[in-house]
C-alpha cells in the first residue's frame, strides 16, 4: 500500500479527526496528552493539577494561535514561536502556582475569549463577520460536547447493562476512563473538526438558517424583555435606598453581576436583529448606559463587605465585573456610535481576567494581602502585635482576642489554604518559639501558630480536641504512645462518575503508609507495610473518627 493510499484510507475512515489534525495538529496532540495522562495517573497516583492545568490552558492558547495565524496569513515559523512562547509562560505560571498567586479559572476564561477573538482581530467595523464566526465556533463546541456526552453516557449504560444482565461486575474505574476519553479528547477534537474555516462570512440582518432564527426568537421574546424589566427593578430599588438613606444589601453584588453578564451576552446575541422591534432597539442603544446605576449599587454593596471582612476572591471578582461594565458604559458614551463594536465586550473582559489571574495585584495576591492586613489590625487592636512583632499573651491568661477569636481563626485558615501563612513569619523572627523556624513541618507550624494566637486547634465552634490543618501533599505525623489517627479524610473528585476516586495515602509513624480507597461507596483501608487493615466506623459523609492498630483480617466499611 502506497503512502498516498494509506493517507487516503485514514482520512476516509476518520474524516472529522483528520480535519482537526490537519488544521490544529498541536491542539489535538495536547488533548491526547491530557487524556493519556489522566488515564495513566488515575490508576497509579493522584493527577497533578499543575500538569492538567498546563495542558488545558496550553490547548486553548494553541487553538487561539492557530486561528490567528490562519486569519492573518502568518508564516509557520511565527506560528511555532507563538506556540512555544505561550506554552512556556503557561507552564511557568502553573509550576510556580502559589509563588505567582495564579488563579487558573480566570486564566482559562481569558483564553476562551481569546479563541473567539483570534480570528477577528482586524481594524474596522467587523461586527457582521465577528458575530457569525463566533456563532458557528461556539455552536460547534456545543455540538462536540453533546456528542461526547452521548458517547460517554451510551458506553456507561452498556457497562451497567452487562453488569446487570450477566453479573460481570466490571470495575467502576471503567466509567471514569470512558468519561475521561469522551470529555478530554472526543469533545475538544470534535469541536476543532467543526470549527468554521471562513473568517469573512458576514451575517446580513436576520438570517434564515435555523440556529440564527432560534437565537433571534429567544432574544426578542425572552431575554430582552426580562432584562429591561430587571433593569427597571434595579432602578426602583436604587430610588428606595436613596429615599430611605440606607446602604444596599450585601447580596446585591452577586445579583448585579449575574445581570451584567446576562445583559452583555444578550447584547452580543441581539446584533442580527438590533433594528427590529421597539424593545430590541431600546436595548441595543441604551442598555450599556443603563448599567451605570446598577454598577454603582454593586460597588457600594461590595464595599460594605470588604470594609467589614476584607477582600476575598469572590469580592474581587464582583469588583472586576463592575469595572468591566463601567468601562463599557464610558466607552459607549464617548464613542456615541450606533454600530457598537461587539469585540470590545469580550476583548476587554479577556484583558481584565488575564491581568487578575496572577501576580500580587491579582485575585489571589490582593485577597491574601487584604486578609493579612485585617489580621494585623485585629492583633494590633488586642495588643498582640506591636512594631511589626508578635506579642505573646501571658501563659495561663485568657485569650485577649475575645469575640474576635472566630474571625482570626477564619483568616488563619484562609491564609493556610492559599499557602500564604509564611507572610506572618516576619512577626515571629527572633522568637525562641518561632512557629516558622526552619525544619518544622506544616502540621507543627500551624499547631504552634494557633497556640501562639491562643486559639483552639479545631475548626468547629464547639469545644473539642481534634486538630485539622491543610496540606496538599502526604505528611508524616508522629503520635503519642496512645494516640489515634483521626478523620475526616476527604476524597475530592471532579470526575463525572461518583465513587471512581483514585486511592489516597496517609503516612503515620509506626504504622507506615496507609492506602485509602473508595469503590462503590465502600471505604477500604490497608497498610502497605502490613497486609492487614483496621476496621473503621463512619462519622459524617466524608470521614471516620479513628482506628486501632491493624487487626488480623482485612476490613471494608461503608461511608
Amino acid at each position: 500500500m502506497t503512502e498516498a493510499t494509506r493517507r487516503w484510507s485514514w482520512r476516509s475512515w476518520l474524516p472529522d479527526m483528520s480535519a482537526a489534525v490537519s488544521r490544529f495538529p498541536l491542539g489535538v496532540l495536547l488533548a491526547g496528552f491530557l487524556t493519556i495522562y489522566k488515564l495513566w495517573s488515575g490508576d497509579r497516583i493522584e493527577p497533578d493539577d499543575k500538569i492538567l492545568g498546563t495542558l488545558a490552558a496550553s490547548f486553548l492558547w494553541v487553538v487561539a494561535v492557530d486561528l490567528f495565524v490562519e486569519f492573518q496569513g502568518r508564516s509557520q515559523r511565527a506560528r511555532g514561536i507563538a506556540w512555544i512562547a505561550g506554552i512556556a509562560v503557561i507552564a511557568l505560571l502553573f509550576h510556580f502556582k502559589w509563588e505567582a498567586w495564579l488563579f487558573p479559572p480566570l486564566l482559562y476564561g481569558s483564553l476562551v475569549f481569546a479563541v473567539g477573538l483570534a480570528g477577528q482581530l482586524r481594524r474596522g467595523e467587523r461586527n457582521a463577520a465577528f458575530w457569525l464566526f463566533n456563532h458557528r465556533l461556539w455552536l460547534a463546541a456545543g455540538l462536540g460536547l453533546i456528542g461526547a456526552v452521548l458517547f460517554g453516557g451510551g458506553l456507561s449504560i452498556i457497562l451497567e447493562t452487562l453488569n446487570f444482565l450477566f453479573g460481570l461486575e466490571l470495575p467502576e474505574k471503567w466509567h471514569e476512563r470512558i468519561w475521561t476519553i469522551a470529555l478530554g479528547f472526543l469533545a475538544p477534537v470534535s469541536w476543532l473538526a467543526l470549527a468554521p474555516q471562513n473568517f469573512a462570512d458576514r451575517i446580513s440582518g436576520e438570517e434564515t438558517e435555523f440556529t440564527t432564527r432560534a437565537v433571534a426568537t429567544v432574544v426578542r421574546f425572552v431575554l430582552v424583555p426580562l432584562l429591561l424589566v430587571y433593569t427597571a427593578i434595579l432602578y426602583v430599588y436604587a430610588l428606595k435606598i436613596g429615599l430611605a438613606g440606607t446602604l444596599p444589601k450585601g447580596t446585591l453584588g452577586s445579583l448585579v453581576v449575574g445581570y451584567l453578564l446576562a445583559g452583555a451576552a444578550t447584547l452580543l446575541l441581539t446584533y442580527p436583529i438590533h433594528d427590529g422591534g421597539v424593545l430590541v432597539r431600546m436595548f441595543w442603544r441604551y442598555w450599556v448606559w443603563l448599567t451605570v446605576l446598577p454598577v454603582l449599587l454593586l460597588f457600594i454593596a461590595v464595599y460594605t463587605r470588604i470594609a467589614a471582612y476584607g477582600l476575598t476572591e469572590p469580592r474581587y471578582a464582583v469588583v472586576l465585573i463592575g469595572v468591566w461594565a463601567l468601562i463599557l458604559a464610558i466607552w459607549r458614551m464617548v464613542r456615541r456610535s450606533e454600530n457598537f463594536d461587539l469585540r470590545v465586550i469580550p476583548g476587554l473582559l479577556a484583558i481584565l481576567l488575564l491581568a487578575a489571574s496572577f501576580g500580587p495585584w491579582g485575585i489571589v495576591g490582593a485577597s491574601v494581602r487584604s486578609q493579612t492586613i485585617e489580621l494585623a489590625g485585629i492583633l494590633r487592636e488586642k495588643g498582640m502585635l506591636a512594631d511589626g512583632k508578635f506579642v505573646r499573651p501571658a501563659k495561663g491568661s485568657e485569650s485577649p482576642l475575645g469575640t474576635s477569636a472566630a474571625r482570626v481563626r477564619q483568616i488563619e485558615y484562609y491564609l493556610n489554604t492559599r499557602h500564604a501563612l509564611r507572610r506572618l513569619a516576619p512577626w515571629f523572627e527572633g522568637e525562641q518559639q518561632n512557629p516558622f523556624a526552619q525544619g518544622k513541618s506544616p502540621e507543627v507550624t500551624v499547631r504552634e501558630l494557633l497556640e501562639a494566637l491562643s486559639l483552639p486547634p479545631h475548626l468547629s465552634r464547639s469545644a473539642g480536641s481534634t486538630f485539622t490543618y491543610y496540606a496538599d501533599a502526604p505528611e508524616a505525623i508522629s503520635l503519642a504512645s496512645r494516640g489515634h489517627v483521626i478523620g475526616p479524610v476527604v476524597f475530592d473528585s471532579h470526575g463525572p462518575i461518583p465513587g471512581a476516586i483514585p486511592p489516597q495515602t496517609v503516612r503515620v509513624d509506626g504504622l507506615g503508609t496507609v492506602a485509602l480507597e473508595v469503590a462503590r461507596n465502600s471505604l477500604t483501608r490497608a497498610s502497605r507495610t502490613d497486609p492487614s487493615c483496621a476496621s473503621t466506623s463512619p462519622r459524617g459523609p466524608t470521614g471516620f473518627p479513628g482506628s486501632s492498630p491493624p487487626s488480623a483480617a482485612p476490613c471494608r466499611s461503608r461511608l
